[in-house]
């Protein structure tokens, strides 16, 4: 009996043994999280500062900038949950060789033991999805949104946080259901239906993207209100101008070939575009006037340092990286249009830079991801192998190494406005 016994429990311990580790239970003290703190922490964040991912020096504490850092690590390397915690699988992932397992000892709010599930997906197929979730079905759902043109981030992250949440309140805004930002079963069932709309604005709408819009139509020169958010019938009329100056069907509202072209580098100017000044600041720019101008938007660059990231942003409390660089060359007399990253890699006018060592301080750094061979972050070269951008990664406006790393591996060219 006692033999049988002995041999029961070795099969038992050979099977955990060669489990994978993702079928077992993660215990609490083994996932760093929001809200700790300790050596564990103050290690993992020196390990994150060092990458590129940690802009403020490690305390310590898990807080907000942490988590941040952490949900940008796992988005950029395939395979993690992008949740914003450091279990077994991130801090391997991160640490390498360095990597050792957390002490049982460690204690967690007063409690060495508590356990978590290894994942808090959402069961495949769910039904309903809601911000904060993870998982296989975020991510289908953000190709859903994407492949409409809700969702503009530029990688598949599998989180459900603020981007996605916006994309489903646009989505539900144009299909003309409850805008709530959480995708419940109508809403998933017409996602995944041909019946869904591609991502247009009407008028009577309201949002953060319609002043985004009245902005982009007041550059150009059809728009002479002020931008307010609301899609009103002076934003119609504007539109009308817009699409009739070029070649578009003239129906008033902003949909998927209006949208393009709207934000694209070539468009035609309104009446009001103020294109004699454009015209002028526009040749000063191209014939290379000089360090003063690349000194001048420098300067402007360096006193947004802080300002918060904000995905869409263009300032001046907030910037996403595009919106940043608009802002730059827009405040330091640049005639440019608020475009993408890649849309400001495709402007013919400024020359093209392909080697790293050709730099110029003020020239526009452009960057893809470790899973795109496309353009997804735009910088400004300060100099010395450093830029100055807002990424989620550096919790905004802030000066980053572009020598090793992420930015080193995936540097894709450089615009010379100047």
């Amino acid at each position: 009996m006692f033999k049988k016994m002995i041999a029961s429990i070795s099969v038992c311990l050979a099977v955990v043994a060669f489990m994978p580790f993702s079928a077992m239970a993660v215990s609490r003290y083994e996932v760093l999280q929001i809200g700790d703190r300790d050596e564990w922490v103050e290690a993992l964040q020196e390990k994150l500062h060092e990458t590129d991912y940690l802009k403020c020096n490690p305390t310590g504490y898990f807080g907000t900038d942490t988590q941040n850092a952490v949900v940008q690590f796992q988005a950029d390397h395939g395979g993690l949950a992008v949740d914003g915690k450091a279990g077994p699988e991130t801090r391997k992932a991160l640490l390498g060789a360095n990597y050792t397992e957390i002490d049982s000892s460690r204690e967690v709010n007063g409690s060495s033991q508590q356990t978590e599930s290894a994942s808090t997906s959402p069961a495949s197929g769910a039904t309903a999805l809601n911000p904060g979730d993870k998982g296989s079905d975020v991510s289908d759902l953000q190709q859903r949104l994407k492949d409409r043109e809700y969702y503009e981030y530029p990688s598949i992250t599998g989180y459900y946080g603020p981007v996605t949440t916006e994309a489903v309140e646009k989505f539900q805004r144009t299909n003309n259901l409850a805008v709530t930002g959480v995708m419940d079963a109508e809403s998933l069932s017409l996602l995944k239906s041909d019946g869904a709309k591609y991502y247009t604005m009407y008028p009577g709408d309201s949002g953060d993207d319609i002043k985004t819009m009245q902005d982009r139509l007041s550059e150009l020169g059809y728009f002479d209100a002020a931008s307010t958010g609301y899609f009103g019938s002076i934003t119609t009329s504007a539109v009308k101008s817009f699409q009739d100056a070029n070649g578009l069907s003239v129906d008033g509202v902003v949909g998927k070939d209006t949208r393009r072209v709207l934000y694209s580098n070539d468009v035609k100017k309104g009446s009001g575009s103020g294109s004699s000044e454009s015209a002028s600041s526009e040749s000063s720019s191209s014939s290379g006037t000089g360090n003063s101008d690349v000194d001048r938007m420098i300067e402007i660059a360096h006193t947004q340092i802080g300002k918060p990231y904000s995905y869409g942003s263009s300032g001046p409390n907030s910037y996403d990286c595009s919106g940043f660089v608009y802002y730059c060359l827009k405040n330091s007399g640049v005639a440019a249009s608020r475009l993408s990253s890649a849309g400001y890699s495709g402007v013919s006018r400024w020359d093209t830079i392909t080697n790293v060592n050709s730099l110029q301080t003020g020239d526009l750094v452009y960057f893809k991801s470790d899973k795109s061979s496309s353009v997804s972050h735009i910088g400004i070269y300060l100099g010395g192998g450093s830029m100055i951008h807002s990424a989620p990664s550096s919790n905004g406006v802030a000066v980053s190494s572009m020598s090793s790393g992420y930015y080193a591996r995936n540097f894709l060219g450089a615009k010379r406005v100047f």
